[in-house]
């Protein structure tokens, strides 16, 4: 062989050589998975407030129909018709705890929503937010027979239900059913108890559910006696609600025929009540000031009073909605109001009732 064709002979197997090297380097790079690394992709929920685990920040897929804050992992879907309970620290904050276990957060009146946690394994959950961040979860047990007995649990949250303090909520006995939990502020909350055999008492606190003690019993209203298991009095529908020194809820005198309606007020920090006014129709009353009440019912059957119930007239309200029941209103001042009713569908008005507007119930499609 010519020197030349030596070199060439050389130059081509050097070739050869490098090709293998590279080709064995590629695949023991794939077969170790050392692959040069690339830029880190940035996370958009780095910057979002703990969501799923009590006391932890942990993200979920996101929940239908939320914004912002990802919803706890393996978070149930909304099935109509379903149950909405609102608390409404002001007019733009909004808390709504939809069905058995989902709690939301709104501060823009409703038009967005965020999940937020609960405290875990509590059943028949009722919730009472003071602001945008703190707030109260009863979660009361089976009842017995004829309300005899039930138990109730009591947490507070101060961030938004990132996490949760179980409160002693010593002095609630566990005679008669639980339900109601009402807080006007961080320090004074409500809780009613009653059976189908004694007269209602609410349970009261100073010390932010700390500690409680119960109001002597409501009185009979006029017209209606407490029967054993034939006539009940029962707070409730609607938190109660406080205008200065005056507190003031709606209970419901369930009979044989049918039910009643009556308004009771207390002066005296809620420990004792005094009945105030009959509601001529049974359906709930939303105490929008001291003296001016409204039913919200369907369009053109809505009643007012400015005198406290001393007399009622009727209210050219614009509410409507498939359901036949009449929704439960709360009005946090005299011109904003929500309104929800037994199949979950949630309202709003700005002008004191006239006028309703119809929005997306947190967690549905």
């Amino acid at each position: 062989m010519s020197s030349r064709g030596a070199k060439v002979g050389a130059l081509v197997a050097a070739v050869l050589v490098l090709v293998g090297v590279l080709l064995y380097a590629g695949t023991l790079g794939v077969l170790t998975g050392a692959v040069q690394p690339g830029p880190r992709a940035s996370s958009a929920l780095s910057t979002v407030e703990p969501s799923a685990a009590i006391g932890s920040p942990t993200t979920g897929p996101r929940v239908p129909g939320t914004t912002g804050l990802p919803g706890t992992t393996g978070s149930p879907t909304v099935v109509f018709p379903t149950t909405v309970q609102l608390s409404t620290p002001s007019g733009d904050v909004v808390w709504a705890l939809v069905g058995a276990n989902l709690l939301f957060r709104s501060i823009d009146r409703g038009e967005t929503w965020l999940e937020r946690p609960l405290p875990p394994s509590a059943p028949n959950l009722e919730q009472a937010f003071v602001s945008e961040r703190e707030g109260f979860i009863s979660s009361a047990g089976s009842r017995a027979t004829q309300c005899l007995f039930q138990s109730i649990q009591i947490w507070r949250t101060a961030d938004g239900g990132s996490s949760y303090e179980r409160l002693p909520a010593t002095g609630i006995a566990e005679g008669q059913c639980k339900a109601g939990l009402s807080f006007v502020d961080a320090q004074h909350g409500f809780i009613s108890a009653w059976s189908q055999s004694s007269a209602p008492v609410v349970y009261r606190t100073s010390d932010g559910g700390q500690s409680w003690a119960p109001s002597r019993p409501l009185p009979d209203p006029p017209g209606f006696t407490t029967q054993p298991s034939a006539s009940s009095l029962q707070v409730g529908p609607g938190p109660i609600r406080a205008f200065g020194s005056t507190l003031l809820l709606q209970a419901v005198g369930n009979v044989l025929s049918g039910e009643r309606h009556f308004i009771f007020r207390s002066v005296d920090g809620g420990a004792t009540w005094s009945y105030l006014a009959a509601v001529p129709i049974p359906a709930p009353v939303a105490f929008v000031t001291a003296t001016r009440w409204i039913q919200v019912r369907l369009q053109g059957l809505s009643q007012e009073t400015t005198d406290a119930g001393a007399t009622w007239h009727a209210f050219a309200a614009d509410y409507g909605q498939a359901s036949p029941y009449a929704p439960v209103v709360i009005f946090p001042d005299p011109e904003v109001g929500y309104a929800t009713n037994s199949r979950g569908g949630f309202q709003r008005t700005v002008d004191g009732g006239l006028h309703w507007r119809s929005l997306k119930t947190p967690g549905c499609c």
